[in-house]
């Protein structure tokens, strides 16, 4: 068996209910990923902005989340539509004042967020200095549901709720994303104006209004994302950093034009890490992930699915 021998030449002996437990806490890994990488994948995906300041909005969620706790003793469930709205809100004004003028000119674009992640970086600091802040998951939600035990050695195959929780709202809305880009007049007409923006001005869409709603929606997934994850470390400025690189692992490795590719490219790179970590450790595993991820942009820079188009 493959992995027996991985485990073998890296001088660990392989038991397989820590491993099954390890994929498990991959799920959890795999829906962070989902959360993380859609939200690109829409400004990104849909409407060809690279935008570097995704980990920013991220950070932002985590920290109206913080604010709704700490102020009002909200639960953490409930504050994800606060995250959502105050993150959209800000996502549509940053469309109007600074992404509006640079469509069609990705290298400025590129540049502009990446100045506008400093900038609300700085903006994060000032309101709430650089003071780690934290916030608790609801109770409901804590411990881990045991799915298996052992009766010959007492080993037992657990996954925690909160790792459910996470997979569950990154599915939700991904289902919902997909419900509006594929079954809504809205979502017909910003897949019109993706493909062929002069056509849908002919045609009578406000191009403007859908570039403003597309980016405000990209910006409201990842603040969600932000409020998911702030229970899971501690809320701080720099804290979307960790988040952007492998957004766009997941978004490059799926295909940026199918919103499913997220889910498959969330699910490997998740599981993939999970189980190299486990065999081998961590920094081998984002490593070898990283150079897969390479390769096959490198021989596929299209993704794992694409959509077909006509020449």
């Amino acid at each position: 068996m493959l992995i027996t021998f991985i485990a073998q030449a890296a001088g660990k002996e392989f038991d397989i209910v820590p491993f099954i437990n390890q994929l498990l806490n991959g799920i959890g890994i795999v829906g962070v990923l989902l959360l993380t990488g859609l939200g690109l994948a829409i400004t990104f995906g849909v409407m060809r902005i690279i935008n570097l300041a995704h980990g920013e909005f991220i950070m932002l969620g985590a920290y109206t989340t913080y604010l709704m706790q700490s102020n009002f003793k909200m639960d953490l469930v409930l504050t994800i539509p606060f995250a959502f709205l105050a993150t959209a809100i800000i996502g549509a004004i940053t469309e109007l004042t600074i992404i509006r003028r640079l469509y069609g000119r990705p290298l400025e674009t590129l540049l502009a967020t990446w100045g506008l992640s400093i900038v609300l970086q700085g903006v994060v600091k000032l309101i709430f200095t650089a003071q780690l802040k934290y916030v608790r998951a609801p109770r409901y939600i804590s411990g881990n549901l045991n799915l298996f035990t052992s009766a010959d050695s007492g080993a037992s195959i657990t996954i925690s709720y909160y790792r459910l929780f996470i997979i569950a709202v990154a599915l939700a809305l991904l289902a919902l994303t997909a419900y509006l880009l594929y079954s809504t007049s809205l979502g017909r007409q910003i897949r019109a104006v993706t493909q062929n923006r002069e056509m849908s001005k002919c045609l009578g869409i406000n191009t403007s209004f859908v570039d403003m709603v597309t980016f405000a929606y990209g910006c409201g997934l990842a603040g969600v994302a932000g409020a998911v994850i702030s229970s899971l470390k501690s809320v701080a400025p720099p804290m979307g950093q960790d988040y952007l690189v492998d957004a766009w692992m997941v978004v490059v490795t799926g295909g940026v034009d199918k919103i499913i590719g997220v889910l498959a490219g969330a699910f490997l790179i998740g599981e993939s890490n999970a189980a190299i970590a486990f065999l081998l450790n961590d920094p081998i595993a984002r490593v070898l992930v990283l150079a897969a991820v390479i390769i096959l942009i490198r021989y596929r820079p299209e993704g794992l699915f694409t959509v077909q188009k006509r020449a």
